[in-house]
């Protein structure tokens, strides 16, 4: 069960994730890295906004053990009307903002994303119903959906010369086939009402989400509104691209399986502790398994394309998308942090943790962007990865998993990763500076990860057993309830 729920709603994440990759390059390929910048920049407020409407009620809907029909109605009413408030928040200040910072064009981008911060909020508490019901396979096949619908939309948005409005269009038209289909298909599981006071204790764990989503928020994000403010949309457009690289391995596994593993350890048995230390350790091993080798490959093969599809324009490119590379591949460890402490009813130790976190790097960006846009990178990269340590350290201490095993789990992927960055810097000729050096950079490098692969399958292949038989007890407590 855990397998083809993280099958599915990995699938659909690796759509999306490739989806977002080539709309936001078509686009940045046909516009100036200052009007990209502006999406850049209305991104960040656009999350922010969400983060406050949401009010942490998704995390507390799928953490709930026995949530009723009423309080999951109110918690749907609650959300649709912060969700209309948040959008209208985001329209109001458009204009304002624009003339501020003085970018041309400022306006209509964060006017759109302020009807895609709404549709995401109406979509979060009938998707949290579903996730309950662990209907992970209904909902890919709404992401799906929603996905080939903002596709085709993007893609008439652009035949007809909407530029950069057209990932904005996108995002509208995925948001609004999620809401079209997650509302119907949780109808069932709640009966709408606006009586706020059943939902007080759902609030109360909803409240240590938000505030600690807002500081992990600040870590993510503060970053982007410092660099369009002090070094411009042009620095902001070249860095705001290459964090997108960065954030893949969140984007394609560590996030949606999040939620799974969230819903999947509050289902096992209080007791079976060993059992939530089990999956926790075989759901890191897949997650370094697939990020690792990602992380190191734009390391080492990530120049060739994109200096070869981008224009002089982008200029420094690249060089960030290596310089962020390692920070992509320990945070797709550390994000499980969230809801291992979740689970676990750790939830101010989480908000202790993400307070460091986002302290720590709003004071690293506040005093290296005054050096330029490649200090604050290598300012940023450095402060990551020692916070994501922190991090892992206390969900390993909270769940119950020793140094060595924790080390096990990564093995594989490091070893695979290392292994094929000391290969292709080994081999002679492979500076990917023409199309067959850069393929041949790709094949040595895949030859050498699935090498050490097949040398390690056993330890692979364990891994998945664990998922296996925890999956059958999970069946068996919900066929149980």
């Amino acid at each position: 069960m855990i397998l083809r729920n993280i099958s599915s709603i990995a699938g659909v994440n690796v759509l999306k994730a490739v989806a977002s990759v080539l709309v936001s390059f078509v686009v940045a390929h046909a516009v100036t890295p200052s009007i990209y910048g502006l999406v850049a920049f209305s991104i960040p407020l656009m999350t922010f906004t969400t983060l406050l409407t949401d009010l942490g009620l998704a995390s507390a809907i799928v953490r709930h053990p026995d949530l009723t029909r009423a309080e999951a109605g109110a918690a749907v009413a609650l959300m649709g009307l912060t969700g209309v408030g948040g959008g209208a928040v985001l329209a109001l200040l458009a204009r304002p903002l624009e003339h501020e910072f003085a970018m041309v064009g400022l306006a209509a981008v964060l006017s759109g994303y302020g009807a895609v911060t709404m549709l995401s909020i109406w979509a979060a508490a009938p998707r949290a119903l579903l996730e309950r019901k662990y209907a992970y396979t209904r909902i890919a096949a709404v992401e799906t959906a929603a996905l080939a619908a903002g596709l085709l939309c993007f893609a008439a948005s652009l035949a007809a010369s909407a530029g950069v409005m057209s990932l904005v269009i996108y995002q509208i038209t995925f948001q609004f086939v999620r809401v079209a289909c997650f509302l119907p298909l949780s109808r069932t599981l709640f009966d709408l009402n606006f009586r706020l006071g059943r939902i007080v204790s759902l609030m109360q764990v909803g409240g240590w989400v938000l505030v600690t989503n807002v500081m992990s928020y600040c870590a993510r994000n503060l970053d982007n509104l410092l660099i369009g403010a002090f070094l411009g949309t042009a620095s902001l457009g070249v860095y705001g691209l290459a964090y997108q690289f960065m954030t893949l391995p969140l984007v394609l596994i560590t996030w949606p399986v999040s939620g799974i593993l969230l819903s999947t350890l509050a289902r096992l048995p209080a007791a079976a502790q060993s059992a939530k230390a089990t999956v926790i350790c075989a759901i890191m091993t897949g997650t370094a398994a697939v990020t690792f080798p990602m992380m190191a490959f734009l390391m080492v093969g990530s120049h060739f394309p994109l200096d070869t599809i981008y224009s002089t324009r982008w200029a420094g490119l690249a060089t960030i998308v290596t310089m962020l590379a390692p920070v992509g591949a320990v945070q797709s460890i550390a994000a499980y942090g969230g809801a291992v402490l979740t689970e676990k009813g750790a939830v101010r130790l989480n908000f202790v943790l993400s307070t460091l976190n986002g302290g720590t790097l709003s004071a690293v960006f506040f005093t290296s962007v005054w050096f330029g846009l490649f200090a604050l990178v290598v300012a940023y990269t450095v402060a990551a990865v020692l916070v994501s340590g922190i991090y892992i350290y206390f969900m390993c201490r909270e769940a119950q998993i020793a140094l060595r095993h924790f080390l096990a789990c990564l093995m594989p992927g490091a070893l695979a990763a290392g292994c094929a960055v000391l290969a292709v810097a080994l081999v002679p000729g492979l500076p990917t500076r023409t199309l067959g050096q850069w393929l041949a950079c790709v094949a040595v490098f895949a030859f050498v990860v699935l090498g050490v692969y097949g040398l390690l399958r056993r330890r692979l292949i364990a891994s998945v057993r664990a998922l296996t038989q925890s999956g059958g007890e999970i069946a068996t407590v919900l066929q149980r309830a």
